[in-house]
């Protein structure tokens, strides 16, 4: 029975930093465009949501639509479409690792490697560990409690690092 406890708890914690992530992303995002709307006050993280829609828009292995010429004069419509499909990329992000966090962090500035490398690596694997757990129908190692404990105690206490890198990236 512990055994079965300790896999939902993995399931439960990596769902538990996925929407933490997401979320973050999601604030962000949301009062930077706030700010350029409102205060027409550009900072960080919409520079770098603006430059990375930009970017994916170019991208031929991502599905955007293209740049339009008014992209240049329209700063306002042009964040609030990048803001629109970042909120796309959250509603299809399903996981913690390193590819899932860049995927999102970077959108807002936030390169989660450079924040905290640990914590990132930790995401990762805690990702492929619920990957395990969740698309194989016979574990080969057996995870205890108190290894999984430790480990979603050390990720936890990292986040408070992607956390003050968001205030960081919203400062003008």
């Amino acid at each position: 029975m512990d055994h079965l406890k300790v896999q939902s708890f993995v399931l439960l914690s990596h769902a538990a930093f996925e929407q933490y992530i997401e979320e973050l992303v999601s604030e962000i995002s949301k009062k930077a465009l706030s700010e350029l709307k409102n205060n027409d006050e550009v900072c960080r993280a919409l520079l770098c949501l603006v430059a990375s829609e930009a970017m994916l828009q170019v991208d031929k292995e991502v599905a955007r639509r293209k740049i339009r010429s008014t992209a240049a004069s329209d700063l306002v419509g042009f964040a609030s479409e990048a803001y629109t499909n970042l909120t796309r990329d959250i509603k299809s992000n399903h996981g913690v690792t390193t590819a899932d966090q860049r995927k999102l962090l970077l959108q807002v500035g936030i390169d989660p490697e450079e924040v905290d490398l640990n914590v990132s690596a930790a995401l990762n694997a805690f990702g492929t560990k619920r990957g395990n757990i969740a698309h194989k129908f016979k574990i080969q190692t057996s995870e205890t409690r108190s290894s999984v404990l430790a480990e979603t105690d050390q990720i936890f206490e990292g986040l408070l690092n992607f956390d003050k890198a968001g205030c960081v990236q919203l400062k003008r």
